[in-house]
């Protein structure tokens, strides 16, 4: 009996298994918007071997699921149509979905200010008006849940739903702002496929096998939340989408990658690479939003600017790409700009042109074009400036230039039809300019139809020796000047002396530092001579002659590294010059320091034998390193150079062998 009962049961599977139902992921169902112009991808699982029909606006068309239940088909390009039909599925069983509409569908992504919502509680500007009147029928959104997985996900929790003053709150501002204006111009429908999750990085939208390998393995295993982990939002967010036909992607994201600068350059194309190429939809556009000012950390940082920099360049390194800035419409304090409406609008405006061949208002930002030094004066040149003005109608804002010796200055600076002119004070000689490059930059400069201009920057390199010029060497005599190899070793190449005075009473120390891009990093020390002597001050291979470690009277510190406070007669100075080596522990002066790591309070050891070696000065009402040489006596292992103090290892860069990561290092020693 129990043999009988169990040969019933499996012929009973096997007829289930044999009339499995049809099923499509949920992209597919009422009030849903079909793209127009293009071929349609349609989907879902059935029974092996079973036939499905696909009919819709006067196609029928069928395929057969494979051995694995999966069938796939594609209805002919469609034309935009706002009457709605129903789209039917037809195998062992039926699916009608209703209300199907056609004209243009985008997919909208990123982290909080993509999924910041219509809702009172997020406050969107003039919300409550905004409410009221969101009652668009051929606007249609697809809000996709928040999920993470391992693997890609064959579906995504969603439903399409028709805009009315009740649905529109839990949704997309960006989007909605975006899709409005794209419907009332084309007057066609328009469906928004919002998959976004507030704090969230780029690493985790981007399929995997697209993820760029080096930084991929630099940072893996460094991610502090689930949603963190690279391809986990691609697979539960994103991959169920696919391909559903789209027409193109809009992006708001980045205060959770601010950090990595001008690597999410590199981020953003294996991003867009990885979504066209499992889309297989082409280069479809893709448009992105620059970041707000914010003051993160701190609003005179200037990271967010360089961010904002590699934004910008993503439409030389993606093809059909564009980006949108909005430094007029955000809030320093507040990293959720409230102003969804110009943020939508500015970017369906590039969409419409670009896209669509419909213009409707400019959307062009005014650009570099290029420069010129005229005397002492910079001039700017921009494109698509025309009518270039303030907002506030006050002196355009947010300018600096640097001279010959690199330090970035405010600019005063003039309109003249579509360039600015900049001059500073103090700078004779102009190298270079910035515009709005701290995170709390908020700049007055639009062309004539209001559009703000984006950071930038443009001018020649600070070249080695150029410090030199600073005033406070002006009638001190260089005793010193030496080309720091990379692998340094005194014993083979000892520094030589370019001159010898008595009587010293100051003593200055500048180190240079050239990157691989021919900029040049400087810090310099100047301070009140600890030996009336300027051989005793210099670099030496002399064993036991350098055991210095001690206050410094009257320290000055200039430098063009943004993270070393500038100094001026200090009080506060400390030296360590030793041609020994040393140890961590820290001695009882100065107070402070930490014994397992290298920093402003070490100990030497061994004085009467040539060791490691070092040359540091520091501010120690800081607590901080001004500049370390670190390592005179090894050909094997690089030497340690470095600027302020270091955000990783050791603070005074002990041990950090990281002198090959400049083209240039020299030190020099002045005395008076």
């Amino acid at each position: 009996m129990k043999k009988i009962l169990l040969t019933v049961a499996a012929a009973l599977f096997a007829a289930i298994e044999c009339t499995a139902a049809v099923t499509m992921p949920r992209v597919f169902g009422d009030n849903m918007v079909l793209q127009q112009g293009q071929p349609v991808p349609v989907w879902g699982k059935a029974a092996p071997g079973e036939k499905v029909t696909v009919s819709f606006a006067g196609q029928t068309v069928t395929a057969t699921a494979d051995a694995q239940g999966k069938w796939r088909l594609k209805l002919a390009p469609l034309k935009a149509c706002a009457e709605g039909a129903e789209f039917r599925v037809a195998g062992e069983n039926a699916l009608v979905f209703k209300n199907v509409v056609v004209g243009e569908v985008w997919f909208c992504s990123g982290q909080s200010n993509m999924e910041f919502t219509m809702s009172s509680r997020r406050k969107v500007k003039d919300w409550e008006k905004e409410v009221a009147a969101a009652n668009w029928p051929l606007i249609r959104h697809f809000n996709v849940a928040h999920k993470i997985s391992k693997e890609p996900l064959d579906d995504v929790e969603a439903v399409w739903e028709v805009t009315t003053p009740q649905t529109i709150p839990p949704q997309s501002a960006v989007a909605f702002f975006f899709g409005e204006t794209i419907h009332k111009t084309l007057n066609v429908p328009v469906g928004l496929i919002n998959s976004s999750w507030g704090g969230t990085g780029i690493e985790p939208w981007t399929p995997a096998g697209h993820l760029d390998d080096l930084w991929m393995l630099q940072n893996f295993g460094k991610w502090n939340r689930p949603q963190d982990v690279p391809t986990v939002l691609w697979n539960g967010m994103v991959a169920g989408l696919v391909p559903f036909a789209i027409k193109g992607a809009i992006w708001y994201q980045g205060c959770h990658n601010m950090r990595d600068g001008a690597v999410y350059l590199d981020k953003t194309v294996s991003l867009v690479r990885g979504w066209r190429r499992e889309w297989g939809q082409g280069d479809f556009p893709y448009f992105l939003v620059q970041l707000a000012p914010y003051k993160y950390s701190n609003a005179k940082d200037t990271s967010l600017p360089v961010f904002q920099e590699a934004q910008a360049r993503v439409q030389e390194k993606v093809p059909n790409s564009g980006y949108t800035v909005i430094n007029d419409v955000g809030a320093v304090n507040d990293i959720h700009p409230t102003d969804k409406r110009t943020v939508g609008m500015r970017m369906a405006d590039q969409a419409l042109d670009r896209v669509y061949n419909t213009f409707t208002r400019p959307w062009r930002t005014p650009t570099l074009k290029g420069y010129k030094v005229e005397g002492s004066a910079l001039r700017v040149s921009l494109a698509d400036a025309e009518g270039l003005k303030t907002r506030d109608g006050l002196p355009p804002n947010e300018f600096e230039v640097r001279g010959i010796c690199g330090t970035w200055v405010p600019a005063q600076a003039k309109i003249e039809g579509t360039d600015v002119v900049l001059t500073a004070e103090g700078v004779e000689e102009p190298l270079a300019m910035r515009f709005a490059a701290y995170n709390g930059s908020t700049p007055n400069l639009v062309n004539g139809a209001g559009l703000p201009v984006g950071p930038f920057r443009c001018g020649a390199p600070v070249p080695m020796g150029a410090a030199e010029k600073l005033p406070e060497l002006k009638g001190m005599t260089c005793v010193q000047r030496f080309n720091i190899p990379v692998n340094n070793d005194f014993t083979r190449h000892p520094p030589k002396t370019l001159a010898s005075k008595d009587g010293v009473t100051r003593v200055a120390y500048l180190l240079e530092l050239q990157d691989m891009n021919g900029e040049t990093s400087f810090a310099l020390a100047a301070m009140d001579a600890f030996a009336p002597k300027s051989d005793d001050l210099v670099l030496t291979d002399k064993a036991g002659a350098r055991q210095v470690r001690q206050p410094v009277a009257n320290l000055t510190v200039r430098t063009n590294v943004s993270s070393v406070k500038p100094l001026t007669n200090s009080p506060d100075g400390f030296i360590e010059f030793y041609s020994s080596s040393y140890t961590a522990k820290r001695s009882s002066t100065p107070k402070g320091g930490d014994d397992k790591l290298f920093d402003f309070n070490d100990t030497p050891t061994n004085p009467s034998k040539f060791g490691f070696g070092c040359l540091q000065v520091h501010d120690l009402a800081a607590k901080k390193t001004v500049f370390s040489f670190n390592h005179f006596n090894n050909a094997k292992v690089a030497c340690d150079v470095g600027i302020g103090t270091a955000t990783s290892g050791n603070p005074d860069w002990t041990f950090s062998a990281n002198a090959g990561q400049y083209k240039a290092r020299r030190i020099s020693v002045w005395v008076k």
